[in-house]
């Protein structure tokens, strides 16, 4: 543990001022505020209690909608219960004005609560086994599985009791809660697929096998623009619980608190590392651990289309929820199918849903669920993701939601495709909350000069992979008008179209034509073909070396 100590000691000479307030949380007495505030209104709000404390109970003030907050609910592993869902939906209708967004990491978000209201949304939650506790600020979020994890075909080990294992260590402990250096996100995958963007954590469990035993390699340090690295750690499936809580607690121990934009576990390990890292594990457990096994999470994630067929003979139907943008109503729709199926509702990193159990499949596709969101969508829809942008984010510098959907909506129609797999991912701002790194073609909301003006503009990034370990986006085309951004990807697409193989995702099809081009070349490619269809000039240009 020395070289982490040091580590430490090095970057501890000045602490932020957001440490303070963490050193006098305490939940029960923050709880007391929060009930005093639902009594006297939003103006009796401390700015400390806005900006820090409140968040720790996943409540967020929200100045683009002036005394509304958004309630974060937690949804372990994206699966609810009808019970649960129709709980969630309640609260949405009577409280939220029946706006829902389903995010990235498989939660809820309720919009436009009042302080007022906020304890009986919290009460109704409570009562069906649901929490916003800890889902935001400097806590474990929630933790991410396949969302068909012990229902998939390729589903090797089913991960959710490890996860009720580990939530189990933190979640409303008053030793962990609000305690941590920064965030830090968890996710398990025991299937050949990734469905839950694995490589995306601070701490990720990846389906693995050593000596023909099944088990999960240990990656470390993911963020926004940085995947996990491998920790060259096999783990067994009940030792996963005791490698999360040395890790845990060694980010607690010697986990930075000075600069919050280099504190994540990343940083701890870059400043020792990852053998280092790694030697302290094995410190904290009292004994030596294999080396890594061979990776088995090599298969493309993201969503299913259609009827997907289950392990236990039943099936579950896809619904694609562009953006992520739902409402009660729309989740009352969701809970009456899955109530009249004996099924589950699961959520996606793609903010979309899946409803387990089905086996009248013609009946439940008669429900305004699916009429709204379609069981077999354009592909520009179906792996669509976008933040909340600058209508409901104080930091996003794009709406995004409107402007991904009105990209695909564009792209169905002039370049449209029916079975290509394609993952438009959308990040209003640098922070990444759309995990744009992740997409095949990922967007980050920013400002572009233009005629002696500031407009809108995105920063296209090309080439992340959720397949195999992956690798992060990298810059594509810089500094594109957002008006402009559709037809720019548009001129990409139709080189998609015509050089793909038969059933070649987007993702394939980025990854051969990198095996030829350069990044800059691609760019330039298509830049133009944009000036040659928009402007007027030179003659178009194909991919004349990639063909098939």
């Amino acid at each position: 543990m020395t070289s982490l100590m040091q580590a430490n000691e090095a970057r501890s000479a000045k602490r932020h001022k957001t440490e303070s307030i963490k050193d006098a949380f305490n939940a029960a007495e923050a709880w007391e505020r929060l009930i005093g505030y639902s009594k006297n209104g939003y103006a009796s709000i401390s700015e400390e209690d806005k900006d820090f404390v409140l968040k720790s109970f996943g409540i967020f003030d929200r100045p683009a909608t002036p005394e509304r907050f958004m309630l974060r609910v937690r949804i372990a592993g994206g699966a609810l219960s009808v019970e649960q869902a129709m709980a969630v939906a309640y609260v949405a209708k009577t409280f939220g004005q029946d706006y829902i967004d389903l995010t990235t990491r498989q939660q809820i978000e309720l919009r436009y609560l009042r302080i007022e209201d906020i304890p009986e949304a919290y009460k109704r939650l409570e009562e069906v086994g649901l929490t916003a506790y800890q889902t935001g600020v400097d806590n474990f979020r929630n933790i991410l599985i396949d969302p068909l994890d012990g229902l998939a075909m390729d589903n090797i080990i089913s991960c959710r009791s490890i996860l009720e294992d580990i939530q189990s260590i933190f979640l409303k402990n008053p030793d962990w809660i609000t305690t941590l250096p920064r965030k830090f996100n968890i996710g398990i995958n025991g299937s050949l697929s990734n469905r839950c963007n694995i490589f995306g954590q601070d701490f990720a469990l990846s389906l693995a096998q050593k000596d023909g035993i099944y088990g999960f390699n240990l990656y470390l340090g993911g963020r926004v623009g940085s995947l996990a690295h491998n920790a060259d750690m096999f783990v067994l499936p009940n030792e996963a619980v005791k490698i999360f809580e040395a890790v845990a607690t060694l980010f607690k121990t010697y986990g930075f608190r000075d600069n919050r934009n280099k504190n994540r576990l990343k940083f701890l390990i870059e400043a020792v590392g990852m053998e280092e890292f790694r030697s302290a594990i094995e410190e904290y457990l009292g004994h030596s651990m294999p080396k890594a096994g061979e990776s088995l999470s090599a298969l493309e994630g993201g969503d299913h289309y259609g009827k997907i067929a289950l392990n236990d003979g039943s099936f579950a139907l896809y619904s694609a929820v562009p953006s992520g943008v739902f409402s009660g109503t729309d989740l009352h729709h969701a809970s009456e199918i899955a109530q009249s199926q004996n099924g589950e509702i699961r959520l996606t990193i793609e903010q979309n849903l899946i409803i387990t159990g089905i086996r009248d499949e013609e009946g439940a596709l008669q429900s305004p669920l699916f009429v709204k969101y379609p069981n077999r969508p354009s592909p520009y829809m179906a792996n669509l993701i976008a933040c909340a942008g600058s209508e409901h984010c104080p930091f996003g510098v794009i709406p995004g939601k409107p402007d991904a959907i009105a990209m695909s909506e564009y792209l169905t129609r002039t370049v449209p495709m029916e079975d290509a797999k394609i993952r438009l991912y959308w990040s209003a701002c640098v922070k990444g909350c759309g995990v744009h790194g992740a997409g095949d073609l990922g967007f980050v909301g920013c400002k572009v000069p233009r005629n002696g003006k500031t407009v809108l503009g995105v920063d296209i990034f090309i080439g992340g992979s959720l397949s195999g370990e992956g690798e992060e986006a990298k810059l594509f085309l810089k500094g594109i008008v957002l008006d402009e951004a559709p037809k720019y990807v548009a001129e990409f697409m139709k080189l998609f179209q015509y050089t793909r193989f038969d059933c070649e995702s987007l993702e394939q099809f980025i990854k051969r034509l990198r095996y030829h081009y350069e990044i800059s070349e691609i760019a330039d490619i298509v830049r133009h073909n944009y000036a040659m269809v928009y402007e007027g000039e030179s003659d178009f240009q194909s991919l004349d070396r990639i063909g098939k």
